[in-house]
């Protein structure tokens, strides 16, 4: 089963989507919290509305994202290699005259799991471990 951002089916009748795909609960001991990533996959059709209460940076790997800030009036056209971030009680409007794909990281839980990742678990053999500091470093996963 393939789980690649090509791989993600947009719902009937909508014309954007994201795909949370890994999330862990963070070990930060100031203000422990989840960390989630995913795509946002989006094609032409009508402004997608986000209110933001957690945390998001998005990078665009392929397409055009436009976002309208909505506190200042000014739209951001992102193509591949822009950055953008999402701060708490940001108001935004998504939307693209053609399609966009952008990988994400925010702040929060999963919410909508990648379709075809659902009922999948993060294989343990493929963390990565810190001989020296007896530890595990890096998890990869294979999608």
């Amino acid at each position: 089963m393939c789980a690649g951002h090509e791989f993600i089916p947009l719902p009937q009748g909508v014309n954007g989507t994201t795909a949370d795909f890994h999330s862990i609960r963070t070990k930060t001991t100031d203000s422990p919290s989840h960390l989630t990533s995913g795509f946002c996959k989006i094609v032409a059709g009508p402004q997608r509305p986000a209110s933001y209460n957690f945390e998001e940076t998005k990078y665009v790997l392929s397409g055009q994202i436009d976002v309208l800030d909505v506190a200042t009036g000014v739209t951001h056209h992102l193509v591949p290699g822009d950055f953008a971030f999402f701060h708490v009680g940001s108001k935004v409007e998504f939307s693209t005259m053609s399609e966009g794909l952008a990988f994400y990281a925010v702040t929060r839980p999963i919410r909508t799991p990648h379709p075809n990742l659902q009922g999948r678990e993060e294989d343990v053999k493929s963390r990565l471990y810190d001989v020296d500091r007896k530890r595990e470093c890096v998890t990869v996963m294979r999608i």
